[in-house]
């Protein structure tokens, strides 16, 4: 069973995350493989915008593989995964075609940091965006700077600090989602946006995106030493080791 599933819908193509849990955990290899479907996005010319999705019936993704992040120990560990997963994010952004994320069930963290990296997000009264870290001993230093690029310091702190769920109408209000469909009908709406953008004229489209971008890069960079030294200490404090545990047993 492939990890990611793939599907051309005409311009668009569509990929699907197909972890075996239906919450859809980023592990490494969902990962790597969302790696090579960026990289096929921008070298296929039959390709014009890229949806990402975990399907009308699963979660988007519930953050990172607990059972993965498990094994860390030490330094070297946390400060690798730290700069692997801000490449991640930039290997999203860096795309240069339309990217539209189909939002379904749970983002949380990671999952939810993965959606802002897309151009559009399209949501259902069923997402449950939760950027919850803080209450289970985890730092949230990439994942704040990228909510307050977004919608500001006020607003971050709602997320951040109240660890819940965001309501749907409060997301669309503040663009976190900008679309929201019927659940059953999600993955159509993402890909009938993404082929609108498709349709902008290619080369004015991908200087702006590329400029905006940049500079959200170029942000994520500048903070990687802090969330290097807070998730450091975070390990060390054995707080977050605590909430892995827990949520291991389950």
């Amino acid at each position: 069973m492939a990890i990611l599933e793939t599907e051309a819908r005409g311009a668009v193509l569509l990929a699907r995350f197909n972890h075996a849990n239906a919450h859809n955990p980023m592990s490494l290899e969902l990962e790597n493989a969302i790696r090579s479907i960026c990289q096929e996005t921008d070298d296929n010319p039959a390709i014009r915008a890229l949806v990402l999705t975990g399907g009308n019936d699963r979660s988007f993704c519930a953050g990172g593989d607990f059972k993965e992040v498990a094994q860390f120990s030490g330094r070297a560990a946390v400060e690798a995964y730290i700069e692997r997963v801000i490449d991640f994010y930039s290997t999203i952004l860096k795309v240069t075609k339309p990217t539209v994320a189909a939002v379904g069930g749970y983002a949380i963290g990671l999952g939810f940091q993965l959606a802002l990296c897309c151009d559009w997000r399209v949501g259902s009264p069923g997402t449950k965006l939760l950027m919850w870290e803080l209450k289970h001993g985890i730092a949230c230093i990439v994942g704040s700077y990228m909510l307050e690029s977004l919608v500001g310091r006020a607003a971050t702190s709602d997320v951040i600090y109240g660890c819940e769920a965001v309501p749907i109408s409060w997301a669309a209000g503040h663009k976190l989602i900008h679309e929201v469909a019927d659940t059953s009908n999600l993955v159509e709406v993402a890909i009938a946006r993404a082929q609108t953008l498709s349709e902008f004229p290619e080369i004015t489209f991908r200087r702006t995106k590329e400029s905006v971008n940049q500079r959200f890069i170029d942000g994520l960079h500048d903070i990687a030493l802090e969330a290097k030294e807070a998730h450091v200490a975070g390990v060390a404090s054995r707080a977050s080791e605590k909430h892995l545990k827990r949520v291991l047993k389950h």
